[in-house]
């Protein structure tokens, strides 16, 4: 694994709006005047989405929200790594450039990281056939508590995934590498990437709702 971009991964955790300790469910870090200019946007399903006709008057409204988008993001390239899914395929982050990636690092016992798993179902439905890909990491100290096994660990995640019914990609951390790379003081711990592999958003705690992923999504779109 490339450590390249180590220091840029470790400085996410510095800079995150919200920290938290041990199992938490955090809060929104984008700002309000953020948001506030993003509600302007069109926020469509991804089958109804479309490109506006590019005229000389909302070519500059786009422009302006593209810069006022980017203010409230990040822009730290992604640490590259390659892990085993519950199916035993290989997944390389890197892979899914040109994809939007909502990244997740979650356990079966924290309760912020159950509550936030049918959104990412959710999501991993209705987008899969697009633009939007979810990736959940499980590793093997966080699902353990600081064990080792990651065979056990393995065990508990495939039985909460078959339990709950759910179908999103699963990657398994068993020597904690990558987590060794992108934790935080807690968990869930939560990326999203833009199609050119940057990070624009982290922060620890679970999601609010569906909807706020939407607007994390929306917000990516409108600045390509």
């Amino acid at each position: 694994m490339k450590w390249r971009n180590l220091k840029n991964i470790l400085l996410i955790t510095i800079i995150i709006a919200v920290t938290v300790s041990g199992c938490s469910s955090g809060s929104n870090p984008i700002s309000q005047d953020i948001t506030d200019k993003q509600n302007d946007i069109d926020t469509q399903s991804p089958q109804e989405q479309t490109e506006t006709p590019a005229t000389e008057g909302n070519t500059d409204n786009q422009t302006a929200l593209k810069e006022a988008l980017l203010e409230g993001m990040m822009d730290i390239p992604i640490e590259d790594f390659e892990l085993e899914d519950l199916n035993g395929d290989k997944i390389k982050l890197s892979d899914y450039k040109g994809k939007i990636v909502l990244l997740n690092f979650w356990a079966t016992w924290c309760p912020p990281c159950r509550e936030e798993m049918p959104y990412f179902q959710e999501i991993y439905e209705e987008y899969k056939d697009y633009d939007v890909v979810v990736l959940t990491v499980n590793s093997t100290s966080v699902e353990l508590r600081g064990g080792t096994d990651s065979e056990q660990a393995e065990k508990n995640a495939r039985k909460f995934m078959e339990d709950n019914g759910y179908t999103f990609p699963v990657l398994l951390d068993k020597d904690d590498e990558v987590w060794a790379i992108y934790q935080q003081r807690g968990i869930p711990a939560n990326y999203i990437i833009d199609k050119d592999g940057i990070v624009r958003y982290a922060f620890g705690g679970a999601y609010p709702n569906k909807e706020q992923i939407i607007q994390y999504i929306e917000n990516i779109r409108a600045i390509e």
